[in-house]
């Protein structure tokens, strides 16, 4: 019994003795001591990112760049002293001091693109590596995102309705909007502060152009018109409901029609459509805030032209009409 006691003694120093011997033969792992802080920088000036690495031995330490918004966009910098961009702008270096090493990543000449994670990495197996970051912002003026924008948005009258407007630059960009001629907004006050206006139960008066503007304090201010189109059923208005004119002259009579989509206008008497030709001469005029303007002009007025015509107008959104009344007079009227 003594004898297996001392048989298992033995063995379990010899495991100790081992074990000793086996951690003693790994190199120490490497740590990241430091890493530069944030940086700040204008468009132009040069910045150094420092990496102090302990116990580097004889592993491989590089820089990798991603961009906060594109986290899966990543970029070697470097490998060791070594470069992996052919930009002249880029210089590794690497010098010692005691058990430190320091690897530093000068940019000179600096761009906006530059502004990213720039991460410090030592890759320290197949599967495993050691990393720190530090993130470099340049300062420039704001960017609209074209391709993050409409520049016509088209609603029915009575739908809600989002603009929105998305800048980049640093610092971050303020958002405002405005109206043309500084209008109020449909919400009250003349602008409104934020990436989305949201506007409700839409009312053919919100159309019209909208202004973005994104303003950081960097450089100029960048700007885009998004033009709101607010669909709705005509609405007809007559300057001369009764017109008097006497036999064999000529008069007009005017319908004028507000709508979008524009509207197909016809004009009717006896529940018959009138068209050009003969006596009737009919024309239409576009004008600016959606109107247009129809007028028929009756030539050498006769007894049978007298009585009522219905200006009918419509679009997809609806229809309308007005009644107008010929009447003969004594004399001739002139208008």
């Amino acid at each position: 019994m003594r004898l297996l006691q001392l048989d298992l003694l033995i063995i379990c120093l010899i495991a100790v003795h081992l074990c000793k011997c086996h951690a003693q033969q790994q190199p120490p792992f490497p740590t990241i001591a430091a890493i530069s802080p944030e940086q700040i920088k204008d468009i132009g000036e040069s910045v150094t990112l420092e990496c102090d690495i302990t116990n580097v031995g004889k592993f491989t330490v590089g820089w990798q760049k991603t961009n906060r918004e594109r986290s899966q966009q990543v970029n070697t910098i470097s490998l060791g002293p070594t470069l992996a961009v052919a930009e002249e702008r880029f210089r590794v270096d690497v010098d010692k001091e005691n058990n430190t090493m320091k690897y530093k990543l000068t940019i000179s000449d600096i761009i906006n693109t530059d502004a990213g994670l720039y991460e410090c990495q030592i890759q320290v197996n197949s599967t495993s590596k050691v990393t720190n970051t530090v993130e470099l912002q340049v300062r420039h003026p704001p960017i609209l995102q074209d391709n993050l924008m409409s520049t016509t948005v088209t609603k029915a009258e009575g739908e809600d309705v989002k603009l929105s407007c998305v800048a980049e630059g640093y610092p971050r960009p303020s958002i405002t909007w405005k109206r043309e001629y500084n209008a109020i907004l449909p919400i009250g006050g003349h602008s409104f502060s934020g990436n989305e206006l949201s506007l409700s139960s839409l009312a053919k008066e919100d159309r019209g152009p909208y202004y973005c503007l994104a303003d950081n304090g960097v450089g100029k201010a960048d700007s885009r018109t998004i033009n709101l189109e607010v669909e709705f059923a005509p609405v007809i208005s007559v300057p001369r409901p009764k017109v008097a004119q006497a036999v064999e002259y000529d008069i007009e009579l005017e319908c004028i029609v507000q709508a979008f989509p524009s509207p197909a206008i016809s004009w009717f008497k006896n529940g018959q459509q009138i068209h050009n030709g003969g006596s009737y001469s009919i024309s239409q005029t576009g004008q600016p805030d959606d109107v247009t303007t129809s007028v028929v002009k009756i030539s050498s007025v006769e007894s049978s032209h007298y009585g009522d015509y219905i200006c009918k107008a419509s679009n997809k959104v609806g229809h309308a009409e007005s009644r107008l009344n010929l009447y003969e007079s004594v004399i001739p009227v002139s208008y």
